[in-house]
């Protein structure tokens, strides 16, 4: 047998081998990881953690602090995140509720300042589940009262579905169905509640950004908006 034709033979005999176990499958790149650090350990957390997204991954986490020391707490996640996933954004979630404006507005700086997205809303986060039902567009409206309008419009839209503003308020997953279900003033199929919300979030906001009123004094606003385009993105189909 020649060289030449040894070498074929061992070439050939290697491809019959079977691979060796063990061996690493190859994996698909990880989504990009989503950082929510709210302030309400219930109503928020519960909101976020239903969306299903098909193309980033969210890690929404609930701590009871003012806003100054939940930016602190998103700044410290943020720089435990293992270098192998860092975090694609870290979003601060936050009531003005009754925050005194200049902490408000420090709290505000100092995420932006630091590269964190924040959502404030003024009163409080039911304000953009409100939005959902209802144009409200003009006036402060306090947590207490914000509360029970969004109750009673829940109730109205479905008796079924509960979200009890006096205890727990919980966002099950019925209740997420319902604010993501089709907007009844619009054509069918066509426009979710959802965006008919992120519509009236962005006309208040830009209104008070044109009157170059500070964010602890524009009752009522809010800018969760602007996090749920983000996370809309990542849904399935778009």
């Amino acid at each position: 047998m020649t060289r030449k034709d040894k070498r074929q033979a061992d070439q050939a005999a290697s491809r019959r081998q079977p691979r060796p176990l063990g061996r690493a499958a190859p994996t698909r790149a990880e989504n990009p990881l989503l950082l929510i650090v709210c302030q309400g350990t219930v109503t928020e957390v519960e909101y976020f953690r239903h969306f299903a997204l098909a193309t980033a991954d969210i890690k929404a986490v609930g701590l009871a602090f003012d806003p100054a020391k939940l930016v602190q707490a998103a700044l410290d996640l943020r720089a435990a995140a293992p270098r192998q996933q860092p975090y694609e954004q870290v979003w601060c979630v936050f009531d003005k509720d009754d925050t005194p404006p200049g902490d408000f507005h420090a709290a505000i700086g100092r995420a932006t300042g630091q590269g964190l997205r924040v959502a404030y809303s003024n009163q409080a986060f039911e304000y953009w589940l409100l939005l959902h039902f209802l144009d409200h567009q003009g006036g402060g409206l306090g947590r207490a009262e914000c509360g029970q309008r969004l109750e009673a419009l829940i109730t109205a839209a479905n008796p079924g579905v509960r979200y009890d503003a006096a205890r727990g308020k919980h966002v099950s997953r019925e209740l997420f169905e319902l604010l993501e279900a089709d907007d009844p003033g619009t054509r069918p199929g066509h426009t979710s509640r959802r965006a008919v919300a992120v519509g009236r979030a962005r006309a208040g906001a830009e209104r008070w950004a044109t009157d170059g009123t500070g964010p602890a004094y524009q009752e009522s606003t809010t800018l969760v908006y602007e996090l749920v385009e983000v996370l809309q993105r990542h849904l399935p189909g778009r």
